[in-house]
């Protein structure tokens, strides 16, 4: 996984529930659809089109409280399926923060970015050196940096992926 990503910004409000506004937790449990189907599913509650819209690679944009309500995995596994491959936010659930590092979702928690940049703005983001730049309007916002543990992980594609890599080495 590459560590720097640019995509096109998709912008969302505040306080999204992972149940409801990111992905139906109920339709997955009655089986209306299946875990392999999450991405189409994807924020359907905010704008039913948004799966058809989205390109692999495009950055999410939200507010404050990004994933409130229930730990499920579900959330950061719908978004990863339709195609964002970062998620910057004014911030997130520590539990949501888990979930999505796990699975190789990288989040970035960054008071102001939804004054920073409008949808449908081209973004780029560097995990490594603590950098969005928008590359719409050439303005850039600092992070703190990833630390190197993170990085690796992140880089492995998962929280699995990066265990497995250092039993393979002998670190684990």
């Amino acid at each position: 996984m590459a560590l720097k990503f640019k995509g096109k910004t998709w912008i969302f409000g505040d306080n999204l529930d992972v149940d409801n506004e990111i992905v139906s937790f109920a339709k997955l449990h009655y089986g209306v659809f299946t875990h392999d189907q999450l991405g189409e599913h994807c924020m359907e509650n905010v704008d039913p089109e948004f799966h058809k819209k989205v390109k692999k690679g495009d950055i999410m944009v939200a507010g404050t409280n990004f994933r409130c309500g229930h730990d499920h995995p579900h959330a950061p596994q719908s978004i990863q399926q339709c195609g964002i491959s970062v998620v910057v936010a004014e911030s997130f659930d520590e539990n949501y923060i888990k979930n999505s590092v796990a699975i190789g979702l990288p989040l970035i928690e960054l008071p102001g970015i939804k004054k920073k940049v409008k949808e449908g703005d081209v973004v780029e983001a560097d995990l490594h050196a603590g950098i969005i730049e928008n590359v719409t309007t050439g303005e850039s916002i600092k992070f703190k940096p990833f630390p190197d543990f993170l990085l690796d992980m992140l880089e492995a594609g998962s929280l699995e992926a990066y265990g497995d890599k250092l039993i393979a080495e002998g670190k684990g």
